[in-house]
């Protein structure tokens, strides 16, 4: 059994979650380490009697582990695990991070700049429409579009951002063998071949009503911000909404008219203090200011002798007009991966920067400098 392996299984295995799974690899240190460790060792670990260790340790002898396995290969399903160097860097901050994700689709637009569209179920043409018009100028403008693939908003979220010529990631809260709604198998069809479906629970996994509350915090974990475009006062987008404010992410809201049902959620947030939204440049505009924040902490690094010149310029510098791929770029930059990434946000916000097919920028011509 390899760790991947074994992820799959601590992640299968009745009673244990993110953070459980996470108690034993701070102690074992590795997923393998755990299905060799004493039984009393883990049972402690747990805080669990030894059946219940029993019943986790053996399920990677089991008939189900093995059909799990032979559908993830049939499939081509890809696995992420909270430790591989592809797991979205953003959502690994999160409180509890799923250990496993399963993925149909292109992992590399886990790298881009996220924002999440959320919104009731029953939303009116109108919330339709905004939604789909916001995620189509967002998409556009190289920002990747995350939502739950659900009726409504979601799927206008989804399709606006397909028509944008951009990319788009769907957060399941079922295993990627159940496309629900199943009215939406063919979007989920040309999700897969232009972004990716994503989920934390095992392949045959029935979409329950208890997973979508617990999917809901990925879908803010990877983004950077999250817009609700209409919700009721009860909805369960205004969950999401709290779950991306304790993660410390961006909150935007579409104003609605006062006696309309769908918008007491969303004006009551923005009462509450979330950002009002009408367009997309309203959330462009928001995460450049903060592009140049980081930017301005940067050069006061250097001011500091903390590093030798703005490292969006040093960006600019090994750039051309023809494209260069990630790893050249760091390598040439002689800066990690981290830096890399957070500064060529910055100069694709500012327009100088572009990403194209394959992980490669180019450099917008006649751009020199930040």
């Amino acid at each position: 059994m390899n760790e991947q392996e074994c992820f799959i299984a601590l992640n299968m295995a009745a009673g244990l979650g993110p953070l459980k799974i996470k108690r034993l690899l701070d102690c074992f240190l590795s997923a393998e380490a755990v299905f060799k460790a004493p039984r009393q060792k883990v049972a402690e670990v747990l805080r669990s009697d030894s059946a219940v260790v029993e019943q986790v340790q053996s399920i990677i002898l089991s008939r189900e582990f093995n059909d799990e396995m032979q559908r993830i290969r049939e499939h081509g399903i890809q696995i992420l695990t909270i430790v591989d160097e592809a797991y979205p860097y953003a959502l690994k901050q999160i409180y509890d991070p799923p250990p496993v994700l399963y993925v149909a689709g292109n992992c590399d637009f886990f790298r881009k700049t996220t924002v999440a569209l959320v919104g009731c179920r029953r939303a009116s043409f109108s919330g339709m429409q905004q939604a789909e018009r916001l995620a189509r100028a967002l998409s556009s403008r190289g920002v990747c579009v995350v939502s739950g693939l659900a009726r409504g908003i979601d799927t206008a979220a989804h399709r606006g951002a397909l028509t944008g010529q951009g990319s788009t990631i769907a957060v399941l809260g079922s295993g990627l063998l159940h496309i629900y709604p199943p009215e939406n198998k063919k979007l989920y069809a040309e999700i897969v071949r232009k972004g990716a479906v994503i989920s934390e629970f095992p392949f045959c996994m029935n979409p329950l009503p208890i997973n979508f509350p617990r999917r809901n915090r990925i879908i803010s974990g990877l983004s950077r911000a999250i817009v609700v475009v209409e919700a009721a006062r009860r909805s369960g987008s205004l969950i999401t909404a709290g779950l991306a404010l304790s993660q410390g992410r961006e909150v935007y809201a579409m104003p609605g008219t006062a006696n309309a049902v769908n918008t007491q959620g969303t004006n009551k947030l923005i009462k509450e203090g979330a950002k009002l939204v009408e367009n997309a440049d309203d959330v462009l505009e928001e995460l450049l200011v903060e592009g140049e924040k980081m930017s301005r902490e940067d050069r006061q690094d250097n001011l500091l002798g903390h590093g030798t010149g703005t490292f969006a310029d040093r960006l600019l510098e090994i750039l051309n007009e023809e494209p260069m791929h990630i790893d050249c770029l760091i390598r040439a930059s002689n800066l990690d991966s981290a830096c890399v990434y957070k500064n060529l946000l910055e100069l694709q916000l500012k327009g100088m920067v572009k990403e194209i097919e394959g992980k490669r920028f180019v450099k917008k011509e006649g751009c020199y400098g930040t």
